[in-house]
């Protein structure tokens, strides 16, 4: 005899309704991401043959 909880028709509809906010968060998480990789990119100075750049402490 089975005695287990009886699931009501929206189980289905609650786990797609996750996983589709998992997907929104992980879209907008990686949005996020390239942008703050842009700006990192676009923050970059070129470096003219000749110049000096020192890196670090000495």
């Amino acid at each position: 005899m089975y005695t287990g909880t009886m699931y009501t028709g929206t189980l289905i509809k609650d786990l797609i309704a996750a996983v589709d906010r998992v997907g929104q968060r992980s879209e907008q998480q990686r949005i996020a991401d390239d942008q703050e990789l842009h700006a990192i990119y676009a923050m970059q100075i070129p470096v003219i043959d000749g110049d000096r750049v020192f890196m670090g402490a000495a």
